[in-house]
């Protein structure tokens, strides 16, 4: 079964999701944390993945190594400079078998550091291997055993890399096959070509090269073909993943071989030692019997093997990163990417330790960590040569060795010298340049390596470039290389390396300006490819340049010199990237653009009409928000450039007018009826316009037209057959908008184009002269009568913007006749654009004729004739079908053709007639509703802009109705909003003219509208009848179901759309007049203060309760007024607002809810706006009444105040979260239902926000007294978040117990929730004393009350018992700890049977304390809520994790004042199990059980499902932060770690357990037969009585364990106990009668080891257990039991390992590796005479002894398994004891008061010798024969895995060596993963 760790460990590759691939990772980092002493042991495991064939997995094995690392301590020998010198002699990183090998070649020299100066570059490019995408497989080396392997590779490597000046071959070595099992001696090195070693062999059994000297020429070619296939195999990812678990051989790519069972024996031992990295000369290995020591086995293993003379004598890393150097030049690039990866982490992390040694100086180990980071800086700069790997994905091309490789580079160059960083730097920057090197032509991809090199140099050492002058010149001068070269990936990382010093360039390098200018120029010129990758980032390079004024004053300086770098030039070369493919170069454009207009005078030789018209096109087709309002932006600055001179610009412009105006106007379709625009009406960049039919010929297809608008048109006429199949998505940009396409790119957007372009062309209009107006008129005019509405909307808005514009004031009357004609004559009866909906219509009526016509049986004649064209086509008539012939149809004819039928036809058809009238009505409504809306629009866009030219009317009736028609129905928010905007003028015009009236009906009219929204202002009526419910509430749990569901949203939906039309309206009212607003509209002050003043200033008057009379809706109108104006009211305005203050806070303490609600929201409201005055009177006025425990109402409504101040303040609310929170903690226990729930809401959010407080100045405006208050409650937030701040409590009584300083602290924050009226879960680990400080808490408490009703004799202090829940078999353990600590309180054990409970239910009164069970709690609930209780305690409280069981329902009824839960076992399997404890602790603190699912339950599930999107998974991690914050203060938890100072190194605890009736029953029988006999005989001497007397023992002792041992059928009593048994209903086997086995399930769930849960199998929501434990017993049948009836039955999700005396002698020490090296093992079982002697038990830190020896030292013997390795921990002794036994006797006659810790145990002295009763113990015999004759022989030959035979997409069975051919592609992955891998911010923030 594999283990929880390699289960996690496989999550890496198999996790389906980022988030869970993320937290297995997190989960192994902890691990570390919490195991420091695993390092190794975990690297070992995740390593393997690096050379995964899977990208993510790969990634994710990284980060792994990353995060386990970073928790690992830093290596640095000289910390105390003192350090023995012990290991001069061993060189760094030198294996030792590597010695003989100078018998080769000179040059081969296997461990040379290769240095930064003296590195051969043109050796290497001239000679060097390139690195591919893969390489060929070589079997010979494959064979090799990782050690091996890797000394081979070391040796070619330097042939490889090509430094040996000439091409190397792969036979220069010759390959020979292994004769001995050692392949280490010199005799036989073996080799093989580096290059083609691929290690991905997995075979499951480690080859045994051993027996193939042996083989006949038959067997040696079965034997190669085999390994070919494993070869081919592991090549191919999945199939090469061998087993992980600790057999695997050379598993998986990895080049860890692992055997660790026998070496970590040998070890002990102290024989030869085979992980010194010396080979001891001594001893003749051939003659070694044992196949598995090949070499230094697992070379990372090793080091945490490696005992005391190597421990720290090097970087503890230095092996693993003997072979990551070596990988990176894997012909594989996987391999070389994942070891890229690996060097990342490590070296980011500890390379500041690489190199160093023990025992050398300071300053040596310096020069040696220089020396390996310069050797590490070589080997990556070689592979950015070699490498020629690159993946063209999407739109870029990645090199993603090289990438990688240069953040490994950039990753320790902070821990390098300067002088290193300077050498990097020109072996990087001559691989750009490639002048030196003697190459014959240039090659892009080493240029491409050094360019990503330097860009990491530069990001990583931005210093030294300041520091360097002929740094940063090399680094301007490559990057001008870079980019004139004409590669593009060159030119895109060039661009990018020198975007992150542009500033620094910029300011050192002003001379080199002119040229980097003129290079981006030119490379921006040659683009001819709009897919070219750099192009994005070139323009933001030259945007970013542009943003320096020194570059543009250099820049004007070489216009003057040389006509070609002028702008008119160099300008329009951006053009064709106005309509670039991707979204950002489109915005750096118009940047660019922008800064260049900005210039000023002299550069605008590049402005004219062409560029308008490029800009204007751009503002019709593009759909990207922030692209258009840039282009707006840009449009603006040219048109006021040129308007200049207003002829100038009528004249540029002349030529354009007529296709622009055409463009602006023409109409927008509907849903699936597109009206597409007339691109040849486009023009392009290059200055040709767009061919009619749709296509040019191919000659024309220069990069420089916009593509979009090309292939719009060669989608349409798709018929073309010689067109290059190019369409992709990516090039048909502007297509969709070209066609008018709604459906794909959204009605909103398409108005939004036309009314910025409606902008553009009136901001144009209004700057020339009036006499070129009508040139723009013959196309505009006709617009007004279009049969089109879109073109008369767009025609409107046009006249709109051009009033605004005009300088004159009021602009040509020449438009005012057309626009009052809009307004006051009747609209037309049908618009063109809308044709579709009649269309419909028709259809719809057909269907009905013709089911009267085919059903009905109506004769032809009587039918009406419908006409066949509709309204609104072209060729329409006045007969043709209209809507009102519709409604004629449905209605007269309808009913005049029903009468007609025959009545038989008419019971027929009646359902489907009315159905089909139904449908055709419901046509008929919408064509009608979006012809009216249509009408709305057109109404109202004129009106705007009569204002605009602010023209009155007489009769401004209509003019008013038109505007305010359009803000309480538009549904576009653009319209609306501009609507809204002309309100404003209206007004003004209005009061311009004196004429009041018209303006105040129009501000009441805005008024109602703002308050129409139900959810914002609540109906008066509906809820004028509550008084004592919190309104707030109601709003998030009553969600009704509305009778028509339908109806009820389009309503809410009109509701929204009214009031954001009005709000809008009066935000711009108050910001238009300003502080003037109530002089211009004093009606609007009416409505925010009468209603008010009138309801509060006194009592609440009656009309105000009446839901008859309008008072009450006026009330809540009144706050909304002034929540809606308050944000946007002039600060003069403030006082206005600051007077309503009171009037707000006494509506707040208001009886009616509804008053109160809207108060809250209001006041909240205003604090946001005014934070100063209205927190000051919140905190004044309001939170005193928060605890008025008279008044419900009051306390009611300042809960509700805050909750909804919460809501609206956000992050605003910090600096006063302190005085919010201790009023709101004062409510979680409030006695109303309502205000409980709001209050812990509340409480939540506000608790997240407590860290955040502290560093946070103080809000201006507070008085002294309110300062000095939060410093109070400081304090209390203080030791609220940190309970070590917590004061001190003394314990007023005497408790029998010393109290360990944790414990008291634990006390204090007992105290503190007691103080506070708080309740929480004390999860201290197990054995840290949860009990007594429970106990000390409670007897405290009730000392406490007893004093203060002796002085007051208040009711609220009067005595309470004190209640604690326990499991049944922790009764007695509670009573004995009560008994041995606080023996002055009175106990009542609940418990027993019914009858005898009962009795006892009467005594709860007078008892302190009543100890009950769970089960009792459940049935006898009616006694327990009788009673008030000052505690209750439920111990093991995990047990009410399910919300819906019996018991949790139970214990949520008691009534009492503190609530305390004990668990050793803080949850983390399902977080609805904590919002269980939670709602038993504080109801509502987590909100309802619907809310919570929906806030933190959903989200986290759903991003742990496999198809989370980022977006969910985002949503996901989000939640269960936030829900760790929100728990946090009410959790305390202590491991024994973190609290070990002053624990002893062993902690030893009784267990106490009572007999079971069936017990206890056989017990008497037995005594009573017994008991005579025995002590007659107990006298003598002989053998005989001893003997009798020890099976009698014997029959006890066994009886105490189960009485399933006693009674087998030889007993006597057997039939008669069976019959009993059968009577009860259960077997003898049954748990319930022999308690140990229940109490010993609850220990190891206390320990946390048991966890009970459904999610028990997933690794990664299994908390990682915090114990492991060893259950010793005496008896093996015993241990049967444990592991059948305990860890089987009841406990399922354990993973436990066993060793007894039926494991083989030889294989004893392997299941103790196995348990050592694996922590996902919880419990090893053993038997005391096993595993008491000898052993080794690292893992664990908790013994519990079932049963008990009479030899003391045996216990003793077996507790110091663990506590051997105790040093690290501290070790828990638990021992089970059935009281009242012969066990406790047992006990005290072992006299266990021997001091435990330091017993010194004498092996002779056999405790009870005197009775004969030693058995022969079958010890470990450790002689040199056991264990090393241990092999580890796979079972049988299968090679592989299971899982590998099948395919696991389709899950069938694959024959062996096959894979599916698909699988030999390779993957294509998404562009995501390089984005996130090769973002440099990211990289950067790794960094910090």
């Amino acid at each position: 079964m594999a283990s929880r760790l390699d289960r996690l460990v496989t999550i890496l590759e198999t996790g389906s999701t980022k988030l869970i691939k993320d937290t297995a990772v997190n989960q192994l980092a902890d691990w570390q944390k919490q195991h420091p002493e695993e390092l190794f042991n975990l690297l070992s495991r995740v390593v393997p993945y690096l050379r995964h064939k899977d990208w993510d997995t790969r990634a994710t094995s990284a980060k792994a190594i990353g995060k386990i690392i970073e928790n690992a301590p830093h290596y640095d020998p000289n910390e105390d400079e003192d350090s023995s010198v012990e290991k001069k002699e061993e060189p760094a990183g030198e294996n030792g078998h590597v010695k003989k090998e100078e018998e080769l070649e000179v040059s081969l020299e296997a461990d040379e550091s290769f240095s930064l100066d003296t590195l051969d570059m043109s050796r290497i490019l001239t000679y060097g291997r390139d690195l591919l995408r893969t390489g060929n497989v070589d079997l010979a080396l494959v064979s090799l055993d990782p050690q091996a392997r890797l000394a081979h590779q070391k040796k070619t490597l330097i042939g490889r890399l090509g430094l040996l000046g000439r091409n190397f071959e792969d036979d220069e070595i010759p390959i020979s096959v292994e004769k001995s099992a050692s392949p280490m001696t010199p005799a036989d090195v073996p080799a093989s070509n580096g290059l083609a070693r691929q290690d991905s062999l997995a075979s499951s059994g480690p080859s045994q090269p051993a027996e193939e000297s042996g083989l006949s020429a038959r067997q040696l070619n079965v034997l190669k073909r085999k390994r070919k296939r494993d070869a081919q195999k592991a090549a191919q990812g999945k199939g090469g993943f061998g087993d992980l678990s600790i057999r695997r051989s050379f598993t998986d790519k990895s080049d860890f071989d692992d055997t660790p069972m026998p070496d970590a024996e040998t070890k002990k031992n102290g024989k030869t030692d085979y992980f010194s990295l010396d080979r001891p000369e001594n001893i003749d290995e051939d003659s070694k019997v044992v196949s598995e020591f090949k070499g230094p086995v697992i070379p990372i293993k090793s080091e945490i093997e490696t005992e005391d003379e190597l421990q720290g004598a090097e970087w503890p890393y230095e092996r693993l990163c003997e072979f990551l150097k070596i990988d990176i030049f894997d012909p594989q690039w996987e391999t070389r990417h994942g070891a890229a990866l690996g060097l990342r982490e490590i070296l980011r992390v500890h390379g500041a330790g690489a190199g160093r040694l023990r025992g050398k100086s300071r300053a040596e180990n310096n020069k040696l960590n220089k020396k390996w980071l310069d050797d590490m800086a070589c080997r990556l700069c070689c592979v950015l040569m070699l490498d020629r790997f690159t993946d063209y994905a999407s739109d870029t091309s990645v090199a993603p060795i090289r990438e990688t490789v240069g953040q490994t580079l950039g990753s320790f160059l902070k821990h390098v010298p300067p002088e290193s960083v300077y050498s990097v730097y020109r072996l990087l920057y001559r691989m750009v340049m490639q002048e030196d090197l003697g190459l014959e032509r240039q090659v892009w991809s080493v240029c491409h390596g050094g360019m990503v090199g330097l860009r990491y140099v530069v990001a990583v050492r931005k210093d030294l470039l300041l520091q360097h002058n002929d740094m940063i010149d090399g680094i301007v001068r490559a990057v001008m290389k870079g980019l004139g070269d004409l590669d593009d990936d060159v030119r895109s990382v060039s661009a990018a390396t020198i975007i992150p010093m542009a500033e620094e360039f910029v300011t050192l390098r002003p001379a080199a300006l002119d040229e980097l200018i003129n290079i981006v120029w030119e490379s921006l010129s040659s683009l001819g490819d709009d897919l070219s990758a750099s192009t994005g980032k070139i323009m933001d390079l030259l945007a970013t340049l542009c943003g320096f004024p020194q570059v543009l004053e250099a820049m004007k300086a070489s216009a003057e010199q040389d006509e070609e770098r002028s702008f008119k030039l160099l300008v329009p070369r951006l053009y064709p990237f106005l309509r670039h493919t991707i979204t950002s170069v489109r915005l750096a454009v118009l940047k660019a653009l922008t800064t260049f207009v900005n210039l000023g005078e002299e550069s605008l030789g590049w402005l004219d009409g062409r560029t308008l018209r490029l800009i204007f096109q751009n503002l019709l087709v593009e759909r990207d928000s922030t692209t258009l309002n840039t282009s707006m932006e840009l449009w603006t600055a040219l048109v006021k450039c040129l308007a200049k001179k207003p002829d100038h610009l009528a004249q540029e412009f002349l030529p354009h007018v007529d296709a622009l105006m055409q463009l602006t106007l023409h109409p927008v379709g509907v849903s699936r009826n597109p009206i597409p625009m007339n691109a040849s009406l486009f023009q392009k960049p290059s200055g040709g316009t767009y061919t009619i039919p749709g296509f040019m010929s191919q000659a024309t297809r220069k990069g420089s037209e916009p593509e979009g608008e090309r292939s719009a048109k060669r989608r349409r006429k798709s018929g073309k057959a010689d067109d290059v199949p190019t369409t992709t998505h990516s090039h048909d940009l502007d297509g969709h908008m070209m066609q008018g396409d709604v459906d794909l790119v959204g009605m909103e957007t398409l108005v939004r184009s036309r009314a910025y372009a409606s902008r553009a062309m009136g901001l144009i209009m209004s700057r020339i002269p009036a006499s070129g107006l009508e040139a723009y008129d013959a196309t505009l005019l006709p617009g007004f009568t279009s049969s089109y509405s879109s073109t008369q909307l767009t025609s409107c808005i046009i006249i709109d913007e051009f009033a605004k514009n005009s300088p004159n004031g009021s602009a040509e009357t020449r438009y005012v006749d057309e626009l009052q004609k809009i307004i006051e004559s009747g609209r037309p009866s049908h618009y063109r654009d809308l044709v579709s909906y009649v269309q419909r219509v028709r259809s719809q009526c057909s269907q009905l004729m013709n089911l009267f016509r085919d059903h009905g049986k109506v004769s032809q004649s009587k039918l009406p004739t419908l006409p066949v064209v509709v309204q609104g086509e072209a060729e329409a008539g006045p007969n043709a079908f209209s809507v009102s012939l519709a409604e004629k149809y449905v209605g007269d004819d309808y009913e005049r053709l029903r009468k007609a039928m025959a009545p038989a036809q008419r019971l027929i058809v009646t359902n489907d007639l009315a159905e089909a009238r139904k449908s055709t009505v419901t046509a008929i409504d919408e064509a009608k509703a979006v012809k009216e809306s249509r009408d709305v629009r057109i109404k109202a866009a004129a009106a705007c802009a009569l204002i605009a030219m602010k023209v009155l009317p007489k009769k401004p009736s209509p003019l008013i109705k038109g505007i305010m028609d359009s803000i309480k129905l538009e549904e576009s928010h653009l319209l609306q909003c501009r609507s809204s905007e002309t309100i404003s003028r209206l007004v003004q015009l209005f009061t311009e003219k004196g004429r009041r009236g018209p303006a105040d009906k129009v501000v009441a009219n805005l008024v109602k509208f703002s308050c129409v929204e139900v959810a914002e202002t609540p109906e008066f009526p509906v809820h004028a009848a509550k008084t004592d419910c919190i309104l707030s509430m109601q709003k998030e749990e009553d969600r009704v179901d509305h009778e028509d569901p339908e109806k009820f949203a389009r309503e809410a939906k009109a509701a929204r759309i009214t009031r954001r039309g009005a709000k809008e309206a009066l935000e711009i009212l108050a910001k238009t007049f300003g502080a003037e607003i109530f002089n211009a509209v004093p009606s609007l002050k009416k409505y925010m203060e009468e209603p008010l003043i009138t309801a509060f200033s006194g009592d609440l008057p009656a009309e105000a309760r009446n839901p008859e009379l309008t008072l009450g809706q006026e009330i809540v109108d009144a706050m909304s007024v002034i929540r809606t104006m308050a944000p946007t009211l002039n600060p003069a305005l403030h006082p206005f607002i600051i007077e309503q203050l009171p009037l707000i806070i006494k509506a707040l303490h208001s009886e009616l809810s509804v008053y109160r609600y809207m108060a809250a929201k209001c006041m909240a409201t205003i604090c946001s706006v005014l934070p100063v005055q209205g927190m000051t009177s919140l905190v004044e006025k309001v939170l005193p009444s928060i605890s008025n425990p008279l008044d419900l109402q009051f306390r009611q409504g300042a809960t509700e105040a805050i909750y909804h101040l919460i809501a609206v303040m956000g992050d605003g609310i910090l600096p006063y979260v302190i005085f919010l929170i201790v009023p709101v903690l004062g409510r979680m226990s409030d006695s109303d239902n309502d205000i409980r729930l709001i209050a812990t809401t509340s409480f939540a959010t506000l608790v997240k926000l407590v860290p955040l407080e502290a560093g946070i100045p103080d809000p201006p405006g507070l008085s002294e007294e309110l300062l000095r208050g939060r410093d109070r409650e400081r304090t209390f937030m203080g030791q609220l978040l940190d309970p070590k701040k917590v004061e001190n409590f003394t314990i007023p009584v005497a408790i029998n117990a010393e109290l360990r300083s944790y414990q008291q602290d634990g006390v204090n924050w007992l105290n503190f929730l007691n103080k506070y009226h708080l309740h929480g879960i004390l999860c201290d680990d197990m054995g840290l004393g949860k009990t007594l400080q429970t106990i000390c808490m409670v007897a405290s408490d009730h000392y406490n009350r007893a004093e203060e009703f002796k002085k007051t004799g208040a009711s609220d202090v009067r005595r309470l018992p004190t209640l604690i829940v326990c499991p049944p078999t922790l009764s007695g353990h509670w009573q004995q700890e009560l008994k041995t600590y606080a023996p002055f309180l009175s106990v009542t054990a609940f418990v027993g049977p019914p009858a005898e409970r009962r009795s006892k239910a009467s005594q709860f009164s007078t008892s302190d304390v009543v100890i009950t069970s769970y089960e009792v709690c459940r049935n006898d609930t009616e006694y327990l809520e009788k009673q008030s209780w000052n505690y209750i305690v439920l111990d093991e409280g995990h047990l009410i994790k399910n919300p819906k069981a019996k018991i949790s329902v139970a214990v949520k009824k008691l009534p009492s004042n503190h609530r305390l839960i004990l668990t050793g076992t803080p949850i983390q399997n399902n977080v609805l199990e904590l919002w269980s404890l939670f709602d038993f602790l504080m109801p509502g603190f987590l909100g309802t059980e619907k809310v919570f699912l929906d806030r933190f339950a959903k989200p986290i599930a759903a991003s742990r499902f496999s198809k989370a999107s980022s977006k969910e998974q985002e949503a996901g991690a989000l939640a269960i932060e936030a829900l760790h914050k929100q728990v946090l203060p009410f959790l305390l938890r202590r491991l024994k770690e973190e609290v070990l100072d002053d624990l002893p190194p062993k902690i030893l605890q009784n267990y106490y357990c009572d007999l079971s009736d069936l017990q206890r029953k056989l017990f008497d029988d037995f005594n009573k037969r017994q008991g005579k006999k025995i002590s007659e005989t107990a006298g003598r001497e002989d053998k005989e009585a001893k003997q009798h007397i020890f099976q009698a023992l014997q029959y006890m002792r066994k009886l105490c364990n189960s009485p399933a041992l006693v009674m087998t059928p030889a007993n006597k009593m057997y039939d008669d106990t069976q019959r009993l048994l059968a009577k009860q209903g259960t077997s003898i086997d049954d748990p319930v009668h022999a308690p140990k086995l229940s109490a010993l399930k609850d220990l190891l769930v206390d320990c946390g080891i048991g966890v009970e849960g459904t999610d028990s199998n997933d690794p990664l929501y299994q908390p990682i257990k915090p114990h492991r434990a060893l259950v010793f017993c005496q008896m093996k049948e015993m241990l049967d039991m444990v592991q059948n009836t305990v860890l089987k039955r009841m406990l399922p999700s354990v993973s436990y390992l066993r060793l007894d005396g039926s494991v083989e002698a030889n294989k004893r020490q392997d299941i103790v590796n196995k348990f050592n090296s694996d922590p996902s093992y919880d419990v090893l079982l053993l038997t005391t005479s096993v595993g008491g002697l000898g052993l080794n038990l690292t893992g664990a830190d908790t013994v519990i002894f079932v049963e008990h020896d009479w030899n003391p030292q045996r216990d003793l013997q077996a507790m110091d398994r663990a506590h051997r390795i105790g040093q690290k921990k501290v070790v828990n002794v638990y021992r089970l004891i059935t009281r009242g036994t012969l066990e406790e006797k047992i006990l005290s006659l072992q006299a266990f008061k021997i001091d435990v810790a330091s017993t010194v145990v004498n092996q002779q002295n056999a405790g009870l010798g005197t009775m004969d009763t030693d058995q022969i113990l079958d010890l470990f015999s450790l002689g040199d024969t056991g264990p090393n004759l241990i092999t580890d022989k796979p079972k049988d030959g299968i090679e592989g895995r299971e899982e590998d035979m099948v395919d696991v997409e389709t899950g069938d069975v694959r024959a062996p060596g096959k894979k599916a051919w698909i699988d030999d592609l390779g993957e294509l992955w998404d562009n995501r993963q390089y984005e996130e891998s090769f973002d440099l911010d990211g990289f950067m923030k790794t960094m910090q």
